[in-house]
Protein backbone atom coordinates (compact mmCIF):
# COMPACT_ATOMS: atom_id res chain seq x y z
CA UNK A 1 0.00 0.00 0.00
CA UNK A 2 1.30 3.45 -0.89
CA UNK A 3 1.86 6.18 1.69
CA UNK A 4 -0.85 8.24 0.00
CA UNK A 5 -3.39 5.41 0.33
CA UNK A 6 -2.47 4.89 3.99
CA UNK A 7 -2.94 8.60 4.61
CA UNK A 8 -6.39 8.56 2.99
CA UNK A 9 -7.43 5.54 5.07
CA UNK A 10 -6.19 7.19 8.28
CA UNK A 11 -8.13 10.35 7.42
CA UNK A 12 -11.28 8.32 6.75
CA UNK A 13 -10.87 6.54 10.09
CA UNK A 14 -10.55 9.90 11.86
CA UNK A 15 -13.72 11.17 10.18
CA UNK A 16 -15.71 8.06 11.06
CA UNK A 17 -14.60 8.07 14.70
CA UNK A 18 -15.17 11.82 14.86
CA UNK A 19 -18.71 11.25 13.64
CA UNK A 20 -19.40 8.74 16.42
CA UNK A 21 -17.93 11.11 19.01
CA UNK A 22 -20.07 13.99 17.73
CA UNK A 23 -23.22 11.86 17.79
CA UNK A 24 -22.47 10.75 21.35
CA UNK A 25 -21.93 14.38 22.38
CA UNK A 26 -25.24 15.41 20.78
CA UNK A 27 -27.11 12.64 22.61
CA UNK A 28 -25.41 13.71 25.86
CA UNK A 29 -26.51 17.32 25.34
CA UNK A 30 -30.07 16.15 24.68
CA UNK A 31 -30.00 13.98 27.82
CA UNK A 32 -29.22 17.00 29.98
CA UNK A 33 -32.46 18.70 28.92
CA UNK A 34 -34.82 15.68 29.03
CA UNK A 35 -36.69 14.84 32.24
CA UNK A 36 -39.09 12.12 31.09
CA UNK A 37 -37.73 8.78 32.45
CA UNK A 38 -38.71 6.77 29.36
CA UNK A 39 -37.06 9.26 27.02
CA UNK A 40 -33.94 9.28 29.19
CA UNK A 41 -33.83 5.48 29.11
CA UNK A 42 -33.94 5.43 25.30
CA UNK A 43 -31.36 8.21 24.95
CA UNK A 44 -29.01 6.48 27.40
CA UNK A 45 -29.33 3.27 25.38
CA UNK A 46 -28.56 5.19 22.18
CA UNK A 47 -25.52 6.83 23.76
CA UNK A 48 -24.14 3.45 24.86
CA UNK A 49 -24.74 1.84 21.44
CA UNK A 50 -22.95 4.73 19.72
CA UNK A 51 -20.03 4.21 22.14
CA UNK A 52 -19.97 0.49 21.32
CA UNK A 53 -20.00 1.19 17.57
CA UNK A 54 -17.19 3.72 17.97
CA UNK A 55 -15.08 1.15 19.86
CA UNK A 56 -15.60 -1.61 17.29
CA UNK A 57 -14.84 0.72 14.37
CA UNK A 58 -11.44 1.49 15.89
CA UNK A 59 -10.63 -2.19 15.52
CA UNK A 60 -11.74 -2.67 11.90
CA UNK A 61 -8.75 -2.91 9.60
CA UNK A 62 -8.59 -2.41 5.85
CA UNK A 63 -9.27 -6.09 5.08
CA UNK A 64 -12.56 -5.92 6.97
CA UNK A 65 -11.27 -8.24 9.71
CA UNK A 66 -11.61 -7.23 13.36
CA UNK A 67 -9.37 -8.10 16.28
CA UNK A 68 -12.35 -8.98 18.46
CA UNK A 69 -10.34 -9.79 21.60
CA UNK A 70 -8.86 -6.28 21.44
CA UNK A 71 -12.36 -4.85 21.01
CA UNK A 72 -13.54 -6.77 24.09
CA UNK A 73 -10.66 -5.25 26.09
CA UNK A 74 -11.91 -1.80 25.01
CA UNK A 75 -15.51 -2.71 25.84
CA UNK A 76 -14.57 -4.14 29.26
CA UNK A 77 -12.77 -0.88 30.02
CA UNK A 78 -15.89 1.08 29.05
CA UNK A 79 -18.10 -0.96 31.39
CA UNK A 80 -15.55 -0.88 34.23
CA UNK A 81 -15.65 2.92 34.06
CA UNK A 82 -19.45 2.73 33.99
CA UNK A 83 -19.40 0.61 37.18
CA UNK A 84 -16.81 2.70 38.99
CA UNK A 85 -17.62 2.90 42.71
CA UNK A 86 -20.41 0.29 42.57
CA UNK A 87 -18.55 -2.81 43.72
CA UNK A 88 -19.18 -4.64 40.45
CA UNK A 89 -16.13 -6.46 39.04
CA UNK A 90 -15.84 -7.18 35.32
CA UNK A 91 -13.65 -10.08 34.20
CA UNK A 92 -12.69 -10.90 30.62
CA UNK A 93 -11.24 -13.99 29.00
CA UNK A 94 -10.93 -13.77 25.23
CA UNK A 95 -8.78 -15.76 22.84
CA UNK A 96 -6.97 -13.61 20.26
CA UNK A 97 -8.19 -13.85 16.69
CA UNK A 98 -9.79 -11.90 13.89
CA UNK A 99 -13.46 -12.01 12.94
CA UNK A 100 -15.05 -10.88 9.69
CA UNK A 101 -16.74 -7.49 9.98
CA UNK A 102 -20.08 -9.13 9.10
CA UNK A 103 -19.92 -10.98 12.44
CA UNK A 104 -17.82 -8.62 14.56
CA UNK A 105 -20.17 -5.63 14.37
CA UNK A 106 -23.38 -7.53 15.31
CA UNK A 107 -21.46 -9.43 17.99
CA UNK A 108 -20.23 -6.12 19.44
CA UNK A 109 -23.86 -4.99 19.74
CA UNK A 110 -24.78 -8.33 21.35
CA UNK A 111 -22.00 -7.89 23.93
CA UNK A 112 -23.15 -4.33 24.57
CA UNK A 113 -26.77 -5.36 25.12
CA UNK A 114 -25.88 -8.23 27.48
CA UNK A 115 -23.47 -6.06 29.46
CA UNK A 116 -25.94 -3.18 29.62
CA UNK A 117 -28.65 -5.50 30.93
CA UNK A 118 -26.34 -6.95 33.59
CA UNK A 119 -24.90 -3.59 34.69
CA UNK A 120 -28.29 -1.88 34.93
CA UNK A 121 -30.45 -4.66 36.36
CA UNK A 122 -28.38 -7.43 38.01
CA UNK A 123 -27.15 -5.41 40.99
CA UNK A 124 -29.92 -3.20 42.40
CA UNK A 125 -29.17 -0.81 45.22
CA UNK A 126 -25.72 -1.37 46.65
CA UNK A 127 -25.52 -5.06 45.75
CA UNK A 128 -22.00 -6.13 44.84
CA UNK A 129 -21.00 -8.82 42.38
CA UNK A 130 -19.23 -9.68 39.17
CA UNK A 131 -19.79 -10.00 35.44
CA UNK A 132 -17.66 -12.38 33.40
CA UNK A 133 -17.22 -12.26 29.62
CA UNK A 134 -15.69 -15.22 27.80
CA UNK A 135 -15.14 -15.44 24.06
CA UNK A 136 -13.48 -18.18 22.03
CA UNK A 137 -13.13 -19.00 18.35
CA UNK A 138 -13.16 -22.44 16.73
CA UNK A 139 -12.74 -23.28 13.06
CA UNK A 140 -16.49 -23.32 12.49
CA UNK A 141 -17.77 -20.62 14.81
CA UNK A 142 -17.46 -18.32 17.77
CA UNK A 143 -18.71 -18.79 21.32
CA UNK A 144 -19.60 -15.92 23.66
CA UNK A 145 -20.67 -16.23 27.29
CA UNK A 146 -21.74 -13.32 29.52
CA UNK A 147 -22.49 -14.36 33.11
CA UNK A 148 -23.29 -12.27 36.17
CA UNK A 149 -23.72 -13.04 39.87
CA UNK A 150 -26.73 -10.76 40.26
CA UNK A 151 -30.39 -11.14 41.18
CA UNK A 152 -31.14 -13.70 38.50
CA UNK A 153 -34.50 -14.18 36.80
CA UNK A 154 -35.84 -10.76 37.81
CA UNK A 155 -33.22 -8.93 35.76
CA UNK A 156 -34.43 -10.60 32.56
CA UNK A 157 -37.92 -9.23 33.21
CA UNK A 158 -36.55 -5.71 33.70
CA UNK A 159 -34.10 -5.76 30.80
CA UNK A 160 -35.45 -5.08 27.30
CA UNK A 161 -32.30 -5.73 25.26
CA UNK A 162 -32.77 -9.48 25.09
CA UNK A 163 -35.17 -9.34 22.14
CA UNK A 164 -32.55 -7.44 20.13
CA UNK A 165 -29.91 -10.03 21.04
CA UNK A 166 -32.22 -12.88 20.03
CA UNK A 167 -32.94 -11.16 16.73
CA UNK A 168 -29.25 -10.61 15.92
CA UNK A 169 -28.34 -14.20 16.87
CA UNK A 170 -31.13 -15.55 14.66
CA UNK A 171 -30.08 -13.24 11.81
CA UNK A 172 -26.58 -14.75 11.92
CA UNK A 173 -27.93 -18.32 12.08
CA UNK A 174 -26.72 -18.81 15.64
CA UNK A 175 -28.16 -20.16 18.88
CA UNK A 176 -28.62 -18.66 22.34
CA UNK A 177 -29.12 -20.36 25.70
CA UNK A 178 -30.19 -18.58 28.90
CA UNK A 179 -29.30 -20.01 32.31
CA UNK A 180 -30.87 -18.30 35.33
CA UNK A 181 -32.57 -18.76 38.67
CA UNK A 182 -33.85 -16.30 41.26
CA UNK A 183 -30.96 -14.71 43.18
CA UNK A 184 -28.44 -16.87 41.29
CA UNK A 185 -27.43 -14.61 38.44
CA UNK A 186 -27.85 -14.95 34.70
CA UNK A 187 -25.65 -16.68 32.16
CA UNK A 188 -26.21 -16.22 28.44
CA UNK A 189 -24.40 -18.38 25.91
CA UNK A 190 -24.27 -17.36 22.26
CA UNK A 191 -22.88 -19.53 19.48
CA UNK A 192 -22.48 -18.12 15.97
CA UNK A 193 -21.44 -20.25 13.00
CA UNK A 194 -18.59 -19.03 10.78
CA UNK A 195 -17.39 -20.82 7.67
CA UNK A 196 -14.02 -22.57 8.18
CA UNK A 197 -12.48 -20.53 5.34
CA UNK A 198 -13.42 -17.20 6.93
CA UNK A 199 -10.64 -14.95 8.29
CA UNK A 200 -9.50 -15.98 11.75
Amino acid sequence: MTADAEQRIAELERRVLGGYQLLQALVGIRLRSVQDPESRRHLTWLSDVVAAMGLINRRIVESGAVDFAAYLEDAAGFWRRNCDGRGVRIDLRAAPGALPETHAVPLAIIVHELMSNAVRHAFPGDRRGSIAIACSRASDGISLVVRDSGVGADELIKGDGLALVEGLVAHLGGAMVIETAADAGVGIRVRLPIRPDTTH
